[in-house]
């Protein structure tokens, strides 16, 4: 839609989010470390333990995300990718930089991301917006199309 001149707004949630998010490795000191830094739509004072316990098992990067309950202990991920590559498909990366290029506004539910404890501007692959629930409902008021997945 955007290709064909509409704007789009893409709106990310708890799931969601992994695909926007930068991948960092599992023995990386952010994968196990709360950012202590109070970003837009973050409350660090609010952080609890679990928080750890959900950034060590959330997948990070659009090339690591299961395919659903057929992601066979991630060997499912490694084959789509693998058969992208040989059709000629491009890359999830390359399809989030191309919506970025084609001016694809990103915006993320705030509640998510003190949940999630991200930051905003270091944790993710797009500039982002972060926005409440009232304004998903704003914008899908005044659009002429929304698909939720």
């Amino acid at each position: 839609m955007a290709a064909m001149g509409t704007q789009v707004n893409m709106w990310f949630i708890i799931y969601g989010i992994n695909v926007i998010k930068k991948p960092v490795g599992f023995f990386s000191r952010k994968k196990w470390t709360l950012s202590k830094n109070p970003t837009p739509g973050r409350n660090p004072q609010t952080d609890v333990s679990l928080q750890h316990v959900v950034k060590l098992l959330n997948c990070d990067g659009p090339d690591k995300l299961p395919l659903s309950q057929q992601n066979y202990f991630g060997f499912g991920t490694r084959l789509m990718n693998y058969l992208m590559r040989k059709k000629g498909s491009p890359s999830m990366f390359a399809l989030i930089e191309h919506a970025q290029e084609l001016g694809v506004v990103f915006k993320i539910c705030q509640p998510c991301i003190d949940v999630l404890a991200l930051d905003v501007e270091n944790d993710l692959l797009v500039k982002a917006e972060v926005a409440g629930v009232s304004t998903y409902v704003l914008d899908t008021k005044t659009s002429y199309y929304n698909a939720v997945f």
